[in-house]
Order: C-alpha cells, then structure tokens, then sequence
C-alpha cells in the first residue's frame, strides 16, 4: 500500500530543491553552450544515470550502509572535490581564450565558430562528463537518505513509496535539466559573440570553483 498525501508536499519542496542551481546545472550550462543540444542532452543523460544510481542504492538499503562508511563518503568528496577544480580551470582557460578572441580584430568571426578549447573538450564524452560530475558527489546519496524518508507516511511497502517518490524527484529533475539545455544552446545561437562566451566561461568557473571549495571545506 502506498500513501499518496504528502505528494503535494513532497511535490512543491523537490521543485524547490531541483531549481536550486548546482553542480549538475553548471556542468549542462557549460557543455550544452560550448557544444550544442546533442552533447548537453547526452550528459543530463549521464548526470541522470547517475541519479538513478543513488537513487537505486537508498531504496535497496545499501546506500545506508554506504553513508555509514565514513572513509568511503570521504574518498568521493576528495574526488568530486577534485573534478569540480579540474572544471573550473578549463573553464578558466576557455575564458583566458575567449577574452583573447575579444581583443583580437577578427573576434566577430570566431565567436561564431567553436573556440580551440571547446574543440578540445569535444574529445570528452559529454555522458562521461556528466556522470562523473554526478556519482563522484555523494551529496545526492545523503540527501536522498535524508529526505525521502520524510514523506514514507504509512506506506506499508517502503521499498514502492521509495521507488515512486524517486521517479517523480528524477522526473521533474529530468524536464528542469532539458530547460537548461535548450536554453543554453538559444543562448548561444541568439547571442553571438565573443564577450557572451566569455562571460559564460566566467560564470561557469567562478562556480565550479565554489563548489570545489565548499566540498574541501567539509573534508
């Protein structure tokens, strides 16, 4: 039996939370921007596997026993931690490139096609990109053991009202994460210039680097 009462509730606060910008959001923005709605479609694809990863280890119990293992959670935030600088310094250097695409005479022409180091990255899996930003952040394991269990009620089949809370927190987070996709890439066709995309780079690094330093501040 499930129990469907706090739905609105559990609704109106996923929705909250899934429009709280993070990690997940920047690494869209910045992929789908500098490479287009295939490869930013590709990474939420990997940023959601990801999800549902975690999301399959707290129903099955074993994401419990995950958190409780302290040098586990410790080695994935040293991880997500260290992935989130290696974002930022390429965004920086994607900045660094821009600017000099600002400054040079021919910026008007470059800022239409892919700068060198959005044609490096391309090299990356965009699906890699994403999962890895997602499954080296146990952030989404902690909270979804903290919070789904909240809305349990009386649920006699704890494993199901898991499950179904699951697939709606995924489900909005999915349809959120598809806006920021095809934002970014009307963004980018709409506004073709060079100081755009260095003002992206920017943005995106400056966050990048927040995150790292606020996961290294709770090591």
């Amino acid at each position: 039996m499930l129990d469907f009462s706090q739905l609105l509730t559990f609704t109106i606060a996923s929705a909250i939370i899934i429009l709280s910008p993070g990690a997940d959001s920047f690494v869209l923005l910045r992929i789908s921007h500098s490479q287009g709605i295939k490869a930013g479609m590709r990474a939420l694809w990997g940023i959601n596997l990801g999800n549902t990863s975690q999301a399959l280890l707290m129903i099955s119990g074993v994401g419990l026993i995950v958190s409780k293992f302290e040098p586990a959670i410790l080695a994935l935030k040293i991880l997500g931690g260290l992935y989130m600088a290696y974002l930022a310094f390429m965004a920086a250097r994607a900045a660094w490139q821009s600017r000099s695409d600002v400054d040079s005479a021919g910026a008007a022409d470059s800022s239409t096609s892919p700068s060198g180091e959005a044609a490096r990255v391309k090299k990356t899996s965009p699906f890699l990109q994403g999962l890895i930003s997602n499954v080296t952040n146990p952030k989404p394991l902690l909270f979804y053991l903290a919070f789904f269990p909240l809305f349990i009620g009386s649920a006699t089949n704890v494993p199901l009202q898991l499950s179904m809370l699951s697939g709606i927190f995924i489900g909005f987070a999915l349809i959120w994460q598809t806006v920021i996709v095809y934002g970014a890439v009307k963004l980018s066709e709409t506004i073709k210039s060079a100081k755009f995309n260095l003002v992206m780079d920017v943005i995106c690094a400056i966050a990048f680097a927040a995150i790292a330093a606020f996961i290294f501040a709770e090591i």
